[in-house]
């Protein structure tokens, strides 16, 4: 095994184990490559033990694709690879979810003891010692309400004359608010929609298939910015898409020619296509130009 494995040893260890069970098979490399439709540059680079070629999570997602159709049935080794990638599981969200919930709990049970020991306190004092804390407080709050008031009246170091210049002054008049054009009402309104139809017109809405596709984000503040639309034109193509470095993994499959296919991602997409020529690829309406390779990454980089 090379030197260069940076999985650790449940990495080094899982990669044996899918070259021995591909050897004991009598599979090629060209042979896995077309049953999981893995390059099969990439399947020769994580038997040689170089799993930087792609983010961890791309890697990850190939293992445990090669695992699968090659028969290698052990769910440890791989959660114990996820572990080394540090990529979460739904189990270990919901694990820090439940503890974080379980803190708020004991927080709110020490508080509602604190009031339930304060209450308890404040059962025990006398009726007249509630009664006279009540008047005296009474009387501290019209004291300086009085002060108050009595010290706004008029300023003791200016004239009469000012005094009264100072109350002739004329309000100044707040400006009217601006009126707003109905076409820009109408503007934003649109804007905020967020539907392809608000935007300029996309050249593929002109297209018969792509009448009832949305082309664009749901809304210009939805998390998800980068909308991907797959159309299969000819036979069939294996179609398998891989958002935000493994945020989302998308099943991969074979689809028919027709069939329209849309994907989501916050800022990026890993795209993998079985035959290139029998697809269009659009991202937020616009058409992608043919791939030249079976794997692309679209989006922010």
């Amino acid at each position: 095994m090379a030197d260069d494995m940076t999985f650790g040893s449940a990495g080094a260890l899982l990669v044996r184990k899918l070259t021995q069970a591909r050897k004991e098979r009598g599979l090629s490399l060209e042979e896995v490559s077309a049953e999981t439709r893995i390059q099969k540059n990439h399947l020769e680079k994580i038997e040689a033990g170089d799993l930087t070629f792609l983010p961890s999570a791309y890697v990850y997602a190939f293992l445990k694709e090669y695992a699968e159709v090659i028969g290698v049935d052990d769910p440890q080794l791989i959660e114990s690879c996820r572990d080394e990638l540090s990529i979460p599981t739904d189990l270990k969200s919901r694990k820090e979810v439940q503890s974080a919930e379980e803190d708020s709990s004991q927080k709110g049970e020490r508080l509602s003891g604190i009031f339930g020991a304060a209450s308890s306190a404040g059962a025990g004092i006398s009726p007249v010692v509630l009664v006279g804390g009540a008047v005296f407080l009474v009387i501290v709050l019209l004291a300086v309400g009085f002060f108050m008031f009595s010290g706004v009246r008029e300023n003791p170091q200016m004239t009469p004359r000012q005094n009264l210049e100072t109350e002739a002054l004329p309000a100044i008049p707040e400006p009217e608010p601006a009126l707003v054009e109905p076409d820009s009402v109408a503007l934003a309104d649109s804007l905020q929609e967020g539907s392809d139809e608000s935007s300029p017109e996309l050249a593929v809405k002109q297209e018969a298939w792509a009448k009832d596709v949305s082309f664009l984000p749901d809304s210009p503040t939805s998390p998800y910015q980068q909308v991907l639309i797959v159309r299969i034109t000819k036979d069939l193509s294996w179609v398998k898409i891989i958002a935000d470095d493994g945020d989302r993994v998308y099943p991969g499959a074979a689809f028919k020619a027709g069939e329209v296919l849309r994907y989501e991602a916050k800022r990026k997409l890993w795209v993998n296509i079985g035959r290139p020529p029998f697809v269009e690829l659009y991202l937020n309406g616009e058409k992608v130009p043919p791939m030249s390779k079976r794997t692309i990454v679209l989006g922010e980089e």
